[in-house]
């Protein structure tokens, strides 16, 4: 018999955050994401508990959990778009489209509990966070920042009536990342015309404290218009900073200055922590960091997670100036085989174009659905 309850305890949500892992441990290209973060969503210490209503959700059929769903309700991102909105996450379902459909069914008829008029997913709590279906792409491992999913979840959903409305796309690089004669030049011509440079800092601890608060700023910019986004919170800052020092290491960054010393771009990227995550299924405690260390010192792949720059700098090129400091700094590593990106939405043309200058593949397609309640 299939029963569908709202979790209230923790054995619960221990069931609720390991489903997933123990759903595709089988499946060598899922990658789980960090256990100790999912145990956070669903308590005061998630940095949107004050702006946010939510509910999780456990599927179980003879004792046995079947399937998940958490819906939520961001008031930030309905005040700034003046809807009435909800998002569904952190989807997962055995592969039963009656029981997909009961859970989709336990998300809407929260949603509309709360006033809303509209359902959209999969997409998490933030930009910052795993966001949308994967529909094709099932072949390549999933990286640390993105998310993975079997390829029946799409025709659940699509068969409950629900509609695209938003699409991304993520890429593949091959390293060395080689830059060539023209796209160097670009590169030159745009430090010396502009003005602009890079800053020397002795760790990450000094770049945060001199410019955390200018790289959420630029980001909240850069990002205003993108799908689903809306401005970073302060507690939101403080637990992303705490959560990017694990895995920071300057030469993997780069921060543009203009000629006036304000940051006008940054590319934030970093060796890849996939294959430990999978090996450790997200959990650091207690032998998982060193896995984790292992990855950082010697990387087998790299993630471009960031890339923003500011408005007024788009299209100049900076994205070049970027590229080519960090390539300086890391293209030599051998062991790192290719680099990912994170997702990219279709319609944002620019920041497509702007890694046109790159041998690339594209590896996953994943989407955003929208039902009217």
């Amino acid at each position: 018999m299939l029963t569908i309850r709202q979790i209230e305890k923790r054995k619960d949500l221990k069931k609720f955050v390991r489903f997933p892992t123990e759903l595709y441990k089988d499946n060598p290209n899922y990658v789980p994401p960090m256990e100790s973060d999912e145990y956070k969503m669903a308590t005061p210490k998630n940095a949107h508990f004050n702006e946010c209503e939510h509910a999780y959700f456990l599927a179980e059929e003879d004792g046995k959990v079947v399937g998940r769903i958490a819906c939520v309700v961001i008031h930030p991102f309905n005040e700034k778009n003046k809807c009435k909105y909800a998002r569904f996450t952190r989807f997962d379902v055995i592969d039963d489209e009656k029981i997909a459909h009961e859970l989709l069914k336990t998300a809407e008829d929260w949603a509309k509990k709360q006033g809303m008029e509209y359902i959209h997913g999969p997409l998490g709590y933030d930009d910052l966070e795993r966001e949308g279906l994967m529909v094709e792409g099932f072949e390549h491992q999933g990286s640390f920042l993105t998310s993975y999913n079997a390829p029946y979840y799409q025709g659940f959903i699509e068969n409950y009536g629900y509609k695209p409305d938003a699409k991304w796309v993520e890429w593949r690089f091959k390293m060395p990342l080689v830059l060539d004669e023209r796209t160097a030049r670009v590169a030159d011509i745009v430090e010396r015309r502009y003005g602009i440079h890079e800053k020397p800092f002795k760790n990450v601890n000094e770049l945060i404290k001199n410019y955390g608060d200018d790289f959420f700023n630029l980001m909240d910019e850069t990002f205003e218009e993108l799908y689903g986004t809306y401005p970073f919170n302060d507690e939101l800052r403080k637990q992303t900073i705490a959560a990017f020092k694990l895995i920071l290491d300057k030469k993997y960054l780069c921060l543009v200055f203009d000629k006036n010393e304000k940051l006008i771009a940054f590319a934030l990227t970093w060796p890849s922590l996939a294959r430990a995550m999978k090996e450790t299924n997200g959990r650091m405690l207690p032998f998982g960091f060193i896995k984790w260390l292992k990855a950082l010192k010697k990387p087998k792949a790299m993630e471009l997670a960031i890339i923003a720059v500011k408005k007024e700098y788009q299209k100049l090129g900076i994205t070049a100036f970027m590229i080519k400091k960090l390539m300086d700094r890391v293209g030599h590593i051998e062991s790192i085989k290719y680099a990912d990106t994170g997702v990219q939405l279709e319609t944002n043309t620019g920041a497509i174009r702007s890694l046109e200058m790159f041998e690339r593949e594209l590896i996953r397609r994943k989407t955003c659905y929208i039902k009217k309640l």
